[in-house]
């Protein structure tokens, strides 16, 4: 029932932004549209070696001393892009955005799945402009799933931040390419934010894999606000293809 509840308070959220007529109070207003961006989109596949080379986009512009783990972060960017499009491909096949503002997607929860699965309900879209969207994330369906309390509050709490949407560029490389991202402005505020949260995460309890596993994520975390003073320019996102 809760769960209900939520899903219906967020309905009536999106419906406010999206109802109220100039001209007639009582009349709804149609969902804004951006025909160009509605469809299935594809992960990008190289056609030789059937590797996903170009649907994660991670674009860096910043001081030359900036660095990560002892490694230029121009260069660690363009490492993360190859290790993330080399998995990609593996574990999501293709985004649908439908004219109502729906998100659904054909993804594997692991790569050596055998099918793949259709996550319905974890998003949702308005049309700002043609360059812009703003994303809604529904917290509860991605949290159902969780059976640690402490993990599902955390995750809950950092999703919670994002309450009045996230504000997604969009941009048309090419008539069957769209490519989303989001950039500087939008990610240095998270960056804050995960620096206080992953300083306050006990590892009392951990064992000694998982523990290891996070001090290498703490490590890198704790170097990221120094870079962003560092960073003139960033985007992060999926150039998707029909």
């Amino acid at each position: 029932m809760k769960k209900f509840i939520y899903l219906m308070a967020m309905v009536c959220t999106l419906g406010f932004f999206t109802a109220c007529s100039s001209d007639d109070d009582n009349e709804e207003k149609e969902f804004v549209r951006n025909e160009k961006i509605e469809g299935t989109w594809k992960v990008q596949e190289d056609s030789t070696t059937h590797q996903a080379t170009g649907s994660v986009v991670l674009k860096w512009e910043g001081s030359d001393d900036a660095v990560i783990e002892g490694v230029p972060v121009k260069d660690a960017i363009s490492m993360a892009s190859m290790r993330l499009n080399s998995q990609l491909r593996s574990v999501l096949q293709d985004v649908t955005f439908n004219e109502k503002g729906q998100i659904s997607a054909t993804y594997k929860e692991e790569a050596d799945d055998k099918d793949w699965k259709v996550a319905n309900d974890y998003a949702t879209y308005q049309v700002v402009n043609e360059n812009m969207i703003t994303l809604f994330l529904n917290t509860a369906k991605i949290t159902e799933d969780i059976d640690d309390a402490q993990e599902k509050a955390m995750i809950t709490s950092m999703l919670d931040q994002f309450k009045t949407g996230i504000p997604v560029h969009v941009s048309y490389p090419a008539t069957n390419k769209v490519y989303f991202y989001v950039d500087k402005d939008f990610v240095a505020p998270i960056i804050a934010m995960l620096y206080a949260q992953v300083n306050k995460i006990p590892t009392t309890g951990m064992d000694k894999e998982d523990l290891a596993q996070f001090m290498i994520l703490k490590t890198v975390v704790n170097q990221l606000p120094a870079i962003m003073e560092k960073t003139t320019k960033f985007e992060a996102g999926l150039e998707l293809i029909k």
